[in-house]
C-alpha cells in the first residue's frame, strides 16, 4: 500500500494551528497534515511555555518518533524558523527521520533578519510587545489588547513566542539544512525580495521562491492553490 507522506505544520507567533485549517480542506490524500502545537497554545494550552529554541525544537523532535518515515515542513513566520531548526537538527542523527522539503512561509531569511529588541523580548512591556505584533504584519485586536484577562495572557504568549524568534537568530542564524527550501510569501508582506531569497544560503538543496496576492496571513485566502503547489513539490510517497 502507498503510505501518504506527513506534512507538518507549525504555526505563527501567538497562534495555533487553526491558521492551517483552509490547507488542510484542499490537501490531496498523498499527503498527510501533521499540525504541532507548541505548549500553552491550543490544545496544549495548559503546559508552560517554552522560551527558548532549544527546548522547542527538543519538543518537536520528541514528536518525530510518532511519523512513520521522513516527512514535509510548512512552517508560518515563526514556525519557518522552527521549521529549519528542527530539519537541521535531524540531519545530524544518522538513520532517523528527517525533513526532505522545509516550506518556509512569511518570514525573513535568517541571515538577513533584524533582531526586533536589543535584549529578550523576556523583558518587554505588553505595549512594546503589541507594538512589535503590528509591525510584524500580524497585529492584535484592540479589543482583544485592552481586555483585562485576555489582553495580559496574548502578551505572555506572544513574548514567549518572540524569545523563540530571538533566541533562534541569536545562536542559530546560520543553520543550514539538507532540506530542499521552497520560499512563500505574499506580495503585501513586509519582506524585502533579498530578504526572501536569501533562505537559499540555509539549505546545501535546492531553493525556490513562491509568492501568492495578500498580506502575512496570505495562506487563510490560498489554500487550494498553496496545497497544489506543495503537493507538486514533494516526492510521491513511497509504497510500504
Amino acid at each position: 500500500m502507498t503510505a501518504p507522506t506527513p506534512l507538518v505544520l507549525l504555526h505563527h507567533s501567538g497562534g495555533s494551528a487553526q491558521i492551517f485549517h483552509p490547507l488542510i480542506d484542499a490537501l490531496p490524500a498523498s499527503l498527510a497534515p501533521v499540525a504541532w502545537e507548541l505548549p500553552g497554545r491550543g490544545r496544549r494550552w495548559r503546559e508552560p511555555v517554552v522560551t527558548t529554541v532549544e527546548e522547542a525544537v527538543d519538543d518537536l523532535v520528541r514528536h518525530t518518533a510518532e511519523l512513520p518515515g521522513d516527512f514535509a515542513v510548512l512552517g508560518h513566520s515563526l514556525g519557518a524558523y522552527l521549521g529549519l531548526a528542527l530539519a537541521a537538527r535531524l540531519d545530524e542523527r544518522p538513520g532517523g527521520v528527517r525533513c526532505t522539503t522545509l516550506f518556509a512561509s512569511a518570514n525573513a531569511a535568517p541571515r538577513t533578519a533584524h533582531l526586533p529588541y536589543p535584549r529578550s523580548p523576556l523583558l518587554a512591556s505588553d505595549e512594546e510587545i503589541f507594538q512589535v505584533a503590528r509591525r510584524a504584519g500580524g497585529g492584535v485586536d484592540p479589543r482583544l489588547q485592552a481586555h483585562p484577562l485576555l489582553g495580559p495572557w496574548t502578551a505572555d504568549l506572544l513574548r514567549a513566542d518572540f524569545a523563540l524568534t530571538d533566541t533562534f537568530l541569536r545562536r542559530h542564524r546560520a543553520a543550514v539544512t539538507r532540506a530542499d527550501i521552497v520560499t512563500v510569501c505574499g506580495t503585501d508582506d513586509i519582506f524585502a525580495p533579498h530578504q526572501l531569497s536569501g533562505w537559499r544560503a540555509s539549505t546545501t538543496g535546492r531553493h525556490e521562491l513562491l509568492t501568492y496576492p495578500g498580506g502575512h496571513f496570505y495562506l487563510e485566502q490560498h489554500g487550494q492553490r498553496l496545497a497544489a503547489a506543495i503537493a507538486a513539490r514533494i516526492p510521491p510517497p513511497v509504497r510500504r
